[in-house]
């Protein structure tokens, strides 16, 4: 799943690579890899995958499905720069649980509407 950096920062508390990557590390159990694009960071939460798998994200937060390309560091590569993980995966076929990372795309939302106002003002 591709998560927005501003999402998970939002929901981490802190955009500081070490701390954000304890708390994925606590929040997830799983996965994930990291990567800069122009438009910001981006974080990939490896989840399984297979027919008739559901998805409740929003067009930002898309389950990447066939016919997706995902760039995957080799396992040794932990930091910047470039694509790196976070955490990486532990052993064979581990993953993040999809239900852990959509809360985590849930909090980094509600995190970002109590620091930003409503439009049209009050």
């Amino acid at each position: 799943m591709r998560v927005p950096g501003v999402l998970v920062h939002a929901a981490a508390g802190t955009d500081m690579p070490e701390q954000v990557a304890d708390i994925l590390r606590a929040v997830l159990d799983g996965p994930v890899i990291h990567d800069h694009l122009s438009a910001g960071p981006v974080y990939y939460a490896l989840v399984a995958y297979g027919r008739g798998t559901s998805w409740w994200g929003a067009d930002d937060t898309p389950l990447l499905t066939t016919g997706s390309y995902l760039g995957v560091p080799v396992l040794h590569r932990i930091a910047p720069p470039g694509t790196y993980w976070v955490i990486p995966p532990r052993y064979r076929n581990d993953l993040c649980s999809r239900e852990a990372v959509f809360d985590l795309i849930l909090k980094g939302r509600r995190q970002l509407r109590a620091v930003t106002p409503p439009p049209g003002g009050a």
